[in-house]
This record gives structure tokens, sequence and C-alpha cells, in this order.
């Protein structure tokens, strides 16, 4: 193969600080390295990069004692963990070649065979996550084809889009995140196979899923990934007890425009939303059976919960926020005088609020009058 190469300076300001010196403590050692995906693509589009993913030939150990914080993670893939911080890592991924161990099923199970830059190319999921930046050349490396789909405003698959989702079914909704977020086309080839493989997403480690459903839904695009998700079929491989309406739409869109005003979101606040009418049909069903309201509640939520995490796996932390959020509800909805205070002073109120405000403008109208006693009770 051989490669486009295109000259591109790019802005200093969407260059992280922490992705270069990373870049340039394994240039340095004497090793090829690339930023590459995403990052790649998004400043080429002029779009500040989320996240600084590196590729490289040296092997993860010799990354690993390139930086003292580090940590090497992964069974399938091997990679390394730059720290910066708790919460900030950067990424270091090894040249992948083509030889692979997968399951019955298709599915990749170990990929820890490393090879040259063009092995890995061919290893990457689409044309336009296959860019390579060389930042001491300035230069944009392609073997693909993925600045002329940038350009296009399209999404195609490296190699034969059957094999490759059935590789890595996430593949799948990555391609609908994509084309939502870049306003891009996907090809027919693509279009067809998720149709005919979208259930193939339900061999996927729950955790995993977790992490790919927070990039689905927080953004500022999430209603419409939503939306052709249901439509290829993906949506109840992820969330079976979930049906569309107007209150996760009015979620979806609220939280879009939250993260637009750069207001914090949680994934707490669109998982309560999207399992809360499984949760109200289970407390119905369990109601006929138990007397107390609060046990009934709190069994659906329960049942709810553990229905949902053998799809997509819930941080305990998450679970309880959820739970909160449920069962708050029925509280703020009796409007008890005595209780207000204590209601205001609950950590939880204001996603509670939020929740029952959400409802009022879509589900629930009846709720107009409550949601402004909490409004004039926060005054």
């Amino acid at each position: 193969m051989k490669p486009v190469r295109q000259n591109v300076k790019f802005d200093k300001k969407f260059l992280d600080k922490d992705a270069l010196k990373v870049v340039n403590t394994i240039h340095k050692a004497g090793f090829e390295v690339y930023l590459v995906g995403g990052c790649v693509r998004d400043l080429l589009l002029g779009l500040e990069p989320k996240d600084f993913d590196i590729a490289t030939n040296a092997k993860p150990e010799q990354v690993h004692k390139l930086f003292k914080r580090s940590r090497l993670i992964g069974r399938r893939f091997r990679l390394v963990h730059v720290m910066f911080s708790a919460r900030k890592f950067i990424e270091v991924a090894t040249f992948r070649s083509g030889q692979v161990q997968t399951a019955k099923s298709g599915v990749i199970v170990c990929d820890n065979c490393y090879g040259s830059l063009e092995d890995d190319v061919v290893r990457r999921d689409f044309n336009i996550n296959a860019l390579y930046y060389d930042i001491h050349k300035q230069e944009v490396i392609d073997y693909v084809g993925g600045l002329k789909d940038l350009e296009a405003k399209e999404i195609h698959i490296i190699g034969k889009a059957k094999l490759r989702f059935s590789e890595d079914p996430v593949r799948m909704i990555r391609a609908i995140r994509f084309g939502e977020k870049l306003s891009a086309s996907l090809s027919d080839e693509i279009k067809s196979c998720i149709l005919d493989q979208a259930s193939l997403l339900s061999n996927i480690s729950p955790a995993r899923l977790y992490e790919e459903c927070i990039k689905l839904f927080q953004n500022e695009y999430s209603f419409k990934v939503y939306e052709q998700l249901e439509k290829y079929g993906l949506l109840k491989h992820l969330f079976k007890q979930t049906h569309k309406n107007d209150f996760i739409k009015k979620a979806l869109l609220n939280t879009s425009a939250r993260i637009k005003q750069n207001k914090p979101v949680t994934p707490a606040f669109l998982f309560a939303v999207f399992l809360w009418q499984a949760q109200n049909e289970r407390f119905v069903m369990i109601k006929k059976k138990q007397r107390s309201f609060y046990l009934a509640m709190n069994q659906a939520s329960e049942e709810v919960i553990i229905n949902q995490i053998k799809q997509v796996s819930l941080p305990k932390w998450l679970t309880a926020r959820i739970r909160d959020i449920w069962m708050m509800q029925p509280k703020l909805e009796k409007m008890h005088p005595k209780k207000v205070q204590d209601l205001l002073q609950n950590p939880r109120f204001r996603m509670a609020y939020d929740f029952l405000l959400l409802r009022s403008q879509s589900i629930n109208p009846e709720l107009k009058d409550v949601v402004k006693f909490w409004t004039k009770a926060q005054q």
C-alpha cells in the first residue's frame, strides 16, 4: 500500500500537551510513534478532540518502562495507560498484526500479535479513524482513503463489514455514533450488515458496553443516536426494557442542551429515564401482592436494575443514584409540608426535581402544579 501524505499544521491550542509529551518521549527512545484515530479525524475537522490516542512500534512493556506513572491494561489487547492525574491518562497502543484469536462466534478474544504501521492500518475500524499524524514531520498519513471520506462525509469500513462486525460487534454502535457526530452517511454495506448482525451485540461483555453507552448518549446529538439505534435494531441489545416515549426524547434533548451550555450531566439521570417506564410497570405488578408502597417501589427498582446490568453493567454508585431519583418521585408528588426542608436538603434533590420537571413536560402533564410547588420552595 502506498499512503497519501498530507502536510498539516494543527492549531496548538487543540493539541494536548500531555499527549505531545508522551509522543516525544517514545520518539526520543528511538521508536516510531504517531497520534492516531479519532483525535486526528477531529483535528482535521477543526474540532477539539476529547481523547488523544497514540500508536507505536514499541511493545507495551517497552512503553511501560519509559513512564514511571503508567500501567499495563487489557487481556484481549494489551495497552499502556500513561497517567497524568486520577482521571486523566493517555492511551498508547502497539501496532497490531493481522493475527488474532477468535471465539466460535467470530468475536476477537486475543489480539496480542504485533506488526508494522501498514498492518495496524487494516486492523482499524473505519477509514476516517485510520489516519496517523507524525507530529515531527507535521504530516497526516492515509493508507485507506480516510481523507477523501472525511471530505465527502461518508463512513466506510476497512475490509468486509460482515467479518469486521463479527470480530467486534461494538463497531456497529460506533458506526451509528460517528454518523451522527460527523453528520456523515453510512455506506450501504454498513447499513445492511448492521440490520443483519445487530444480535451479535449481545456477545459483548456488559462491562465494556457501559463505557460505550456513555459515549452514545452524553453528547450534543444523543436523541438522533437513540433513533438510529432503534431503527437498526441495536437498542434492544443495550436496553431491552426501554421503549421510546416523550420522556426519553425530552431527557436526551435536555442532555444535549446542557452539554452545549457546558453544564454538568450524569449518566445516572439518563439511565433513570430510560428505565423509568419499566420500573413503573414492574411496580404495578408487585403492588398487587405487596401492601407496602415503599417495599413495592424498592423491589421494582431492584428487579429492573438487575435486568439492565445483564446487558450493560452499571457501577454501584450509579445504581444507587438511579434508585434515589426513583424513590424520591412519590415523596415529591405528595408535597407534604413537614417534609419540604428535609427533601430540599437531600443531596439528590436537584436530580429528582429535574426528573420530575421533565416528566411534567412530557408523560405526566398533571404534575405541573407539583413542579410549581417545588420550584417556589427552592426560592
